[in-house]
């Protein structure tokens, strides 16, 4: 996705830039929009001309743990170094994971906590990518366990947001809504899907229904303060990127040459009414140095 699009993904991009500049490094940004179809033939194009950059790494955000295998593989058979975000199904170098299912699990209990036993819910999903999938996983897992009942099954293409758009989650919600006609909560999987959804229950008058989500983006923090979401869940995007930063710069230390490593993101915290009002905004956590996109002269 372009800049500015997805909120999250611009933080994780700003707190990885910003710790591998205080190693030193320079970082190099291409976007690549996974809703085109041929996303798969521009990240291999991307690998293949940083290999003919001289680049020393790459890093690639998977979405498809099988994709791109190919192009990974030429890149570390040139001598880069390949880090992901999520963990792939081919040899890396090392992967940064996310708590997922935990996060989806924990939002799904705290809408519980707001409502009564029993109480039916919905649950937006997101597209066919990893993480959304592991998401909607644990979410799924605290309706269930948490004594709510869940109505609808989010892995049904009719019940997700397969843009992961404000204007898709908007579409998936009102679909939602007209197939059940009583609901005490949704749990849309992620701020902007929740951000749409509080867009259908305006345009259908039932803003009675409780929302959480996860991300902990500006929008979404406005919502909590507005009384319009019982909460989101604040993954810390910066501290994503800086993470997997922390990687980097300890393979560049080091001589080994060794792969597999993994390491979890930040859990993050629930931002609700209760911790509104000291929430610091992702810009403000770290410096949002603009980010230098394309590879450039390598």
């Amino acid at each position: 996705m372009d800049y500015g699009t997805n909120p999250g993904v611009d933080a994780i991009a700003h707190g990885l830039q910003h710790r591998l500049g205080l190693a030193g490094l320079e970082l190099r940004v291409v976007f690549n929009d996974f809703a085109r179809a041929d996303w798969r033939d521009r990240a291999a194009a991307t690998i293949d001309a940083a290999i003919a950059a001289e680049f020393r790494a790459v890093i690639v955000y998977v979405l498809d743990p099988a994709e791109p295998a190919g192009a990974v593989a030429r890149a570390r058979k040139a001598g880069l170094k390949v880090f992901t975000f999520e963990r792939p199904r081919f040899a890396v170098e090392g992967s940064l994971v996310y708590p997922n299912f935990n996060q989806g699990t924990y939002i799904a209990e705290h809408l519980a906590d707001r409502l009564q036993p029993g109480a039916a819910v919905a649950v937006v999903g997101g597209p066919k990518i990893i993480d959304d999938d592991e998401l909607v996983a644990g979410i799924v897992n605290g309706v269930d366990r948490s004594g709510l009942n869940r109505v609808n099954d989010p892995t049904e293409d009719r019940y997700r947001n397969q843009t992961d758009l404000r204007p898709g989650g908007r579409e998936s919600a009102l679909r939602i809504l007209a197939d059940f006609p009583h609901l005490d909560g949704m749990v849309p999987f992620n701020d902007e899907t929740m951000l749409g959804t509080l867009d259908a229950l305006a345009e259908t008058g039932r803003e009675s229904i409780k929302v959480v989500s996860r991300n902990g983006t500006p929008k979404a923090v406005d919502a909590v303060r507005a009384g319009r979401s019982q909460g989101t869940w604040d993954i810390d995007a910066p501290g994503i990127g800086a993470a997997l930063g922390d990687m980097l710069v300890r393979h560049f230390g080091s001589s080994v040459r060794d792969g597999g490593d993994l390491a979890v993101g930040p859990i993050g915290r629930m931002i609700d009414a209760s911790n509104v009002g000291g929430w610091r905004p992702w810009s403000e956590r770290i410096p949002f140095a603009p980010l230098a996109e394309g590879l450039g002269d390598g």
